[in-house]
């Protein structure tokens, strides 16, 4: 399977620009509302974010170390190929239509949110701020391309994703969490109201 990489490098980037846009709008939602979880064991709105930032922060730091260490000689090619496992994680990842999640797992204790580190606009924040470092880590994936070092995933180096697998799963995973505080929010709004 071959990819044009200009358009997944535009698609990525109008789920990232979607993404932002949809955290920026929980900025008017009550801070008390971002904290409050729709049922015991399940996820605040701020939780989820934070959730976010610890795995999501993962892919990115690895990736703006390699295209840190990119040389400026480096072209990027006009397709590419996605690994194996790397397509089919982000597939199993990506929501299907209407929202429908096919594959669910139990988070890893290592990227379970802690109560010290959640503080709804601040984890607010930092989750706009990894949204901004992906999106430089495309720009920089459109002028250089996306070959070099394979990502280590969150399992740990069992499992090594090529760059742009690094990303499209990333991000992936983040649009399922976003759809997760669609419905925490409708929750929440909903036991307000009761």
């Amino acid at each position: 399977m071959t990819y044009d990489t200009e358009r997944i490098i535009s698609e990525l980037s109008g789920t990232i620009a979607g993404q932002r846009a949809r955290v920026e709008a929980l900025q008017g939602i009550p801070l008390e509302r971002l904290h409050q979880r729709p049922a015991t064991g399940r996820w605040s709105v701020a939780e989820i974010l934070e959730h976010m930032n610890l795995s999501s922060g993962h892919y990115l730091l690895r990736l703006q170390r390699i295209y840190a260490r990119v040389p400026p000689r480096t072209t990027r090619k006009p397709t590419f190929s996605p690994g194996r496992w790397g397509e089919m994680a982000t597939k199993a990842m990506q929501p299907r239509a209407g929202g429908h999640i096919p594959w669910r797992m139990k988070t890893l204790w290592l990227f379970e949110p802690r109560s010290a580190r959640i503080a709804g606009m601040a984890s607010l924040q930092r989750f706009m701020t990894l949204l901004d470092g992906f999106a430089e880590v495309l720009a920089c994936a459109r002028e250089h391309g996306w070959d070099g070092p394979r990502v280590t995933s969150t399992l740990g180096p069992v499992l090594r994703f090529r760059i742009c697998d690094a990303l499209r799963f990333a991000i992936a995973h983040q649009e399922r969490h976003m759809l997760q505080i669609e419905r925490t929010l409708e929750q929440v709004t909903g036991s307000q109201a009761a």
